[in-house]
């Protein structure tokens, strides 16, 4: 069988959730021994790098030239599929060229432009329901993350539930794991930062609900006194709409014990979680939800909003939840995991328990079979 895939997302050199995820399902599926059965193909608009160009000699790379900027998609891809259509096309992300072969096979991540429209810009929004309503109507199947996302697109999109299949994310275990002590404190000396903190991880946005993070935090100091050690620590670039947590940084007075570190690398991303007192995860909405995995499987604790998906995929036992609007509740976990020794050490031991089952060769081996059994 001839499968072609979009691997353009997983071609971009600075990725984020769509990319990795394309990324890691590619590269997985190409160590998989029911592969070697088919032929593969690679579309993308840049010469394939990072790993992506190598594997065996069943894997190719399609390179669809276009020079414009823009709807490489909807206007190269579909001559693509027009002239020399695969068997199957896989798209890792929720738009389809508007050219398709009989089978088509295309992953939505989740539907949060519907449920949290206030987030998004008005042609972002009808851009992504656009998007999302062609999926439903025209693809053969359609792989998403969480059973709470295909309960979304089934409530919001009336999609067919026998259509629609679940795969979980993955994390890279090799990289993903407690740093070593000297290694880490290295890195955390290039920081000037000691235990112990609370750590976000993402881009610094309003809407990643990191005001009510900060409210919590100074709550918790106003309650704990001079003296108490406590960090939080922000790593990740600026968001658009910064300004609003400088000025909520500002106007708590809280100078030094609020610490932005701006980008981190892969490596430093590592050391701090490995180093972390808790992860603190306030998403308003999350078809899945990689941060706490991640944090967890360097043997970080958990404190994570109960939103959309993630009480699935943290599981009820296994982090410290609070509602993400709720600023009294998020001070209350923190002082818990500070006050109670014991919570933090069996919150560690049942998260590196639990993320395990989190795996890309699993959700590798799972896309496989969508891809070639019909």
């Amino acid at each position: 069988m001839i499968i072609g895939i979009e691997a353009s997302r997983a071609n971009r050199r600075e990725k984020t959730g769509v990319e990795w995820y394309s990324f890691h399902v590619i590269q997985e599926m190409k160590k998989l021994a029911g592969s070697e059965d088919h032929s593969w193909l690679l579309y993308t608009n840049e010469p394939l790098a990072m790993g992506l160009e190598r594997g065996s000699a069943h894997w190719h790379e399609r390179r669809l030239t276009w020079p414009p900027k823009y709807l490489w998609t909807q206007v190269r891809l579909s001559y693509e599929m027009m002239t020399r259509p695969p068997e199957v096309l896989f798209v890792p992300a929720h738009v389809l060229p508007r050219i398709i072969p009989k089978r088509t096979v295309v992953t939505i991540h989740d539907v949060g432009f519907d449920r949290l429209p206030s987030l998004y810009k008005p042609r972002q929004i009808a851009y992504h329901r656009a998007m999302t309503e062609d999926v439903v109507k025209r693809a053969s199947r359609i792989i998403t993350v969480s059973e709470f996302s295909k309960q979304e697109i089934i409530e919001l999109y009336h999609a067919d539930p026998a259509r629609i299949f679940v795969t979980h994310l993955g994390i890279d275990h090799t990289r993903y794991k407690p740093m070593d002590a000297t290694v880490m404190e290295r890195i955390m000396g290039r920081f000037r930062l000691a235990n112990p903190y609370l750590l976000f991880i993402g881009r610094l946005e309003a809407k990643k609900n990191l005001l009510t993070v900060i409210d919590a935090f100074k709550r918790y100091k106003e309650m704990r006194g001079e003296g108490d050690p406590l960090q939080l620590v922000f790593a990740g670039i600026p968001g658009k709409d910064f300004q609003a947590i400088e000025d909520a940084y500002h106007a708590s007075g809280l100078g030094d014990a609020i610490r932005f570190l701006g980008y981190v690398s892969e490596e430093e991303k590592i050391a701090l979680l490995s180093g972390a007192t808790a992860l603190v995860h306030p998403a308003w909405y999350e078809g899945f939800g990689i941060p706490p995995l991640e944090a967890m499987a360097c043997g970080a604790p958990v404190i994570c909003s109960n939103a959309a998906s993630l009480l699935e995929v943290v599981g009820e036992d296994n982090a410290l939840f609070f509602a993400p609007h709720d600023t009294d509740a998020l001070m209350q976990q923190i002082v818990r995991l500070m006050e109670e020794p014991d919570l933090a050490e069996s919150l560690r031991a049942r998260g590196f328990a639990w993320v395990q089952q989190y795996d890309w060769h699993k959700t590798a081996l799972q896309t496989l079979e969508l891809l070639t059994r019909w």
